[in-house]
C-alpha cells in the first residue's frame, strides 16, 4: 500500500465527522427558529384602542377630554366594584364634564351574563341604562345561580319603574342579542380577557384600580391651564 492511499483511509473518517457537525449545526439552528417562531406566534398581544359605540350607554359629557371605556360583566363582583369606584368620582371628574364613560359589554361568565345585558340593552331603549345597570350589580348574587333569571330581570324593571310592556317585549324577543354577541367578539378582538377591563383616552388598564389610581391616570390626561 503506498503512502498516499493510506493517508486518504486514515483522512475520511475526519471528512464524514465534519460532515456530521455541519448537518447538526443546522438541525439546530432550524429548531432554534422553529422556537422562536412559536413564542413570535404566542406573544400577547397590545390591545388597541376600542371602536366607538352607538349603543347609547354614555355617562357624561361627550366632549369630556377623558373618556373611559369600561368592559364588564354583570356577573363579575369586581365590575360592580368598578361600578361604585366610578360613582364614588363622578362629582369630580364626571359631572364638572371633566371625563366620561363609556359601558361595553363583555358578557363571558355565562348565559346570565349575556340575559342580563340583554335587559339593560332594554333599559337603555327607555333611557334609564345606568340606572338599571346599577339596579343589576347591586342584585348580584353567585355565577349563574339564578339572580338574573328572566323573571327576575323584568322585576327589576318594574321596581324602576319602567315601561314593563315595551321592556318585557324587547327582552323576550332577545332584540339586541346580535349586539351582545358583537361587542363580546370586538373585545376579545382587543385583547381583552377579563373585567373589568378599560382603555382610559386608550391607554389599556386590565382589572381594577383604586380610587386614587384611577383619580391619577384621569389627570394626566386633563389638560393643564
Amino acid at each position: 500500500m503506498s503512502k498516499s492511499t493510506a493517508r486518504k483511509r486514515r483522512a475520511q473518517p475526519s471528512s464524514n465527522s465534519t460532515y456530521w457537525i455541519i448537518g447538526g449545526v443546522i438541525a439546530a439552528a432550524v429548531v432554534v427558529l422553529g422556537l422562536v417562531l412559536i413564542n413570535l406566534m404566542a406573544a400577547p398581544r397590545t390591545p388597541g384602542a376600542p371602536a366607538q359605540t352607538s349603543a347609547g350607554r354614555v355617562l357624561g359629557n361627550a366632549n369630556a377630554p377623558v373618556t373611559i371605556d369600561m368592559y364588564s360583566d354583570f356577573q363579575c363582583p369586581v365590575c360592580r366594584r368598578a361600578e361604585l369606584t366610578i360613582k364614588g368620582l363622578a362629582s369630580k371628574y364626571i359631572d364638572t364634564g371633566k371625563a366620561r364613560v363609556v359601558y361595553h359589554n363583555f358578557a363571558f361568565i355565562g348565559n346570565e351574563s349575556t340575559r342580563a345585558a340583554l335587559a339593560a340593552e332594554c333599559a337603555n331603549e327607555q333611557g334609564k341604562f345606568w340606572d338599571y345597570a346599577t339596579y343589576v350589580f347591586d342584585h348580584q348574587a353567585g355565577e349563574n345561580k339564578g339572580a338574573f333569571a328572566d323573571a327576575n330581570l323584568k322585576r327589576f324593571a318594574e321596581e324602576l319603574k319602567l315601561d314593563t310592556t315595551t321592556f318585557n317585549a324587547c327582552f323576550d324577543s332577545s332584540k339586541h342579542a346580535a349586539l351582545i354577541q358583537q361587542e363580546l367578539n370586538e373585545g376579545k378582538a382587543l385583547g381583552i380577557k377579563a373585567t373589568p377591563s378599560f382603555f382610559i383616552n386608550g391607554q389599556f388598564v386590565e382589572g381594577l384600580l383604586s380610587p386614587d389610581q384611577f383619580a391619577a391616570v384621569i389627570e394626566s390626561f386633563i389638560p393643564k391651564q
